[in-house]
């Protein structure tokens, strides 16, 4: 089991990182919460978009964000490198808590504070599902037949169907995670965003052919 959580280091250390970072910080520093690690919607703190990528809500939180990080992440992680895996991650952060700033902030008047790890991670899993939808690699040197696209299927499904309620969770911010890998992608390489086309065309139209289907199981 620890040979199969640390053969992606890249996305095991981050989340040992995210898991310590946490009660570190909300024990022995809680001032520092507010003043640094919680991004307000519609104020310009650049400061806290970077820091607010690391932290989170509550507990629960916590370990929802490690389950996703360290079963999407090795998917990202085995199919674009280190480097990039980095790139997606903040570019995740960064334009999920602006998305959320200027959706929630500016256009809706909610200046509920958030934290943006959720944010990151949605990234993340976006970028698995695109990536890889299909295969789930088990070591650096084999895949197996997994739907990885489920998981961001999911995700994506929980946060558009509750983007207007007031459950404290920042719906806008994880969908600007899910979409900022369209962004990110312009910052690649052509055969990263080649793929990246072709993973979503792929779960396009899997997605199509699956609502067809209920719909045929629903009215038969």
């Amino acid at each position: 089991m620890r040979s199969f959580i640390w053969e992606f280091p890249l996305t095991a250390g981050f989340a040992l990182f995210l898991f310590l970072l946490y009660p570190i910080v909300s024990i022995f520093m809680p001032n520092l919460v507010g003043e640094y690690f919680i991004a307000t919607p519609g104020e310009l703190e650049p400061i806290n978009w970077i820091l607010s990528t690391f932290f989170h809500g509550s507990g629960a939180h916590l370990l929802s964000n490690l389950f996703f990080l360290l079963l999407l992440g090795r998917v990202v992680e085995k199919r674009v490198g280190k480097a990039k895996w980095l790139l997606f991650y903040f570019m995740a952060g960064l334009l999920s808590v602006l998305g959320d700033g200027i959706v929630r902030g500016l256009i809706l008047g909610d200046k509920t504070p958030i934290v943006g790890a959720s944010g990151s991670i949605s990234g993340l899993a976006s970028a698995a599902t695109l990536l890889s939808p299909f295969r789930f690699p088990i070591s650096k040197t084999k895949s197996i037949p997994f739907p990885v696209f489920l998981f961001g299927w999911m995700m994506v499904y929980s946060d558009v169907t509750n983007v207007f309620a007031r459950d404290n969770v920042a719906h806008w911010a994880h969908l600007g995670g899910f979409f900022s890998v369209f962004v990110t992608s312009y910052l690649l390489g052509e055969k990263e965003r080649q793929e990246i086309r072709q993973g979503f065309l792929l779960n396009f139209t899997f997605f199509t052919l699956t609502i067809i289907l209920l719909f045929f199981i629903n009215n038969r």
